[in-house]
């Protein structure tokens, strides 16, 4: 359900695009597509949060502990890295960031499908979504007053 719903994050990409930069929507394309954004945004977010707290539900208390917050670690990395290479002049390096991320959405999927994998399926599709919004942002070389 999270991954799929974090689908909708292409909308919330058309949105970035269609708002084109401004702070201020000054058009009919450019006010949708912020009502774009912020309805993606509230379904990706619901989504992953919803899962948590099903996948929540089938926790036992004799189940051993999880360290799913160690994931952050390898999305800071992937942000970090595909932030530094955009920022050194790295060419098509956004395509490198597509690719990652719709990997890594794949591999949620694949994860989400058995009850023992769900929780990295899970932790894997938020790192996939976070870095294909990363990317997005990162393509549409917004000015740094637009970005704050």
């Amino acid at each position: 359900m999270s991954v799929t719903n974090a689908i909708s994050g292409l909308t919330a990409a058309g949105g970035l695009f269609v708002i084109g930069g401004g702070i201020i929507p000054y058009t009919i394309p450019q006010f949708l597509g912020s009502i774009a954004v912020l309805i993606s945004s509230v379904n990706i977010f619901g989504g992953f949060l919803i899962s948590k707290r099903m996948l929540d539900m089938f926790r036992r208390p004799t189940d051993p502990p999880e360290y799913s917050y160690l994931y952050t670690m390898s999305g800071a990395g992937m942000v970090g890295s595909l932030l530094y290479a955009n920022y050194s002049g790295v060419p098509h390096i956004e395509l490198m960031g597509y690719l990652t991320s719709a990997v890594l959405c794949i591999g949620a999927i694949v994860g989400l499908a058995s009850q023992t994998t769900a929780r990295s399926g899970l932790s894997i599709g938020m790192v996939g979504v976070g870095g294909a919004m990363v990317t997005t942002i990162m393509a549409c070389n917004f000015s740094p007053a637009v970005l704050t």
